[in-house]
C-alpha cells in the first residue's frame, strides 16, 4: 500500500479506535505500550513519543497520576552506559541517580520542536526497562527480545485452569514455568533480584488493569488474547478502565509483593 494512502487512512481515525500496525510502524518489546500507539493514544507510528504523551496515555488504563509520573519521568532519562557515580552525581540530580538505569532516550534525543522523545524500538535496550523472562518474548542473548512469540502467548492463555480467567495462582505457575524454561534454554541468562521485581510488577500490573477486583483479581483469557495476541484493549469482550480509584504506585507494590509470595510458595528457587 502507497504511504500516501497508508497516512491518510492513519489520519481519519479517531483517538482510541484499533488499527494493527503496517509495515513502517515502529513498535516495542511490550505488548501494553504497543497497544496504546495501536489505539492512537500516543503517536500510531512509534516515533518521536514525547513524554506527556505517554503519561496521558496510561490514563487510558486506568493508572493514576502519580505511577504515570514516576513511570514516564524514569524512562525519558538519557541511556548512559556508564553512568556517573558518587556523592556530587547524586547531588547534582537524586532522581536520575537512582532511576538513571532505567533511562531510554539517546543523549540529547528531541523531536523537530526539541522535546525529549522516544522511538518505541529503544524499548528495546536490554538491561533498562527490557529484562530476561519476559512473558510473549525470547531474552535477548537468545537474539531476539523484540518480537512476539506466538508459542509463549498460547501458553499464557493455557495457564488458565479453568479455561476462562487467569487467577492469581495461575499466573504465578506461569511465571515458575517461564524461569525455568529460561534457564533450560538461556545460559547466558540475565536473571537477579531486579529482573524478578520487575516481572512481578509487570503480572501486578496486569492483574490491577485488566482483572476482576470483586474475583480476586482474575483476569478473563479472552482478555489477554486480546492485549497479547493482537495488541488491543479488550474492549469489545467487556473490558473498562477502572472508574472507582486508579491503580497507583502503592496499590500495585503491594499486588507485586502477595504475587511474589505465592510464586514462591510453588516453588522458593524460582526468583533466583
Amino acid at each position: 500500500m502507497p504511504s500516501s494512502i497508508t497516512n491518510e487512512s492513519t489520519t481519519l481515525l479517531r483517538k482510541g479506535e484499533y488499527r494493527a500496525p503496517s509495515s513502517t510502524d515502529i513498535r516495542s518489546p511490550c505488548p501494553i505500550i504497543n497497544t496504546l500507539a495501536n489505539h492512537g493514544y500516543i503517536p500510531r507510528d512509534g516515533r518521536n513519543v514525547r513524554a506527556p504523551e505517554m503519561k496521558a496515555a496510561m490514563k487510558e488504563l486506568g493508572v493514576s497520576i502519580t505511577l504515570r509520573q514516576f513511570l514516564t519521568s524514569a524512562v525519558y532519562l538519557e541511556h548512559q552506559d556508564n553512568p556517573p557515580t558518587g556523592f556530587w552525581a547524586f547531588i547534582r540530580s537524586p532522581f536520575a541517580y537512582i532511576f538513571r538505569i532505567f533511562g531510554l532516550r539517546a543523549k540529547g534525543q528531541v523531536d523537530s520542536s526539541g522535546v525529549a522523545c522516544l522511538n518505541l524500538d529503544e524499548l528495546d535496550r536490554h538491561g533498562a526497562v527490557e529484562h530476561d523472562v519476559s512473558m510473549s518474548r525470547r531474552d535477548f542473548a537468545q537474539g531476539d527480545n523484540h518480537s512476539k512469540q506466538e508459542d509463549l502467548v498460547e501458553d499464557m492463555l493455557a495457564s488458565a485452569s479453568d479455561g476462562k480467567d487467569i487467577t492469581v495462582d495461575d499466573w504465578a505457575k506461569f511465571r515458575v514455568q517461564r524461569i525455568e524454561q529460561q534457564k533450560h534454554d538461556n545460559v547466558k541468562l540475565d536473571f537477579g533480584s531486579l529482573q524478578n521485581t520487575l516481572g512481578l510488577a509487570e503480572t501486578a500490573f496486569i492483574q490491577k488493569i485488566f482483572g476482576d477486583r470483586a474475583r480476586g483479581w482474575r483476569v478473563p483469557v479472552s482478555y489477554m488474547a486480546a492485549l497479547f495476541g493482537e495488541e488491543r484493549l479488550p474492549i469489545k469482550e467487556g473490558w473498562k478502565k477502572r472508574w472507582w480509584w486508579p491503580v497507583g504506585f502503592i496499590e500495585l507494590t503491594s499486588q507485586a509483593q502477595v504475587f511474589g509470595k505465592v510464586v514462591r510458595s510453588i516453588n522458593p528457587k524460582a526468583s533466583s
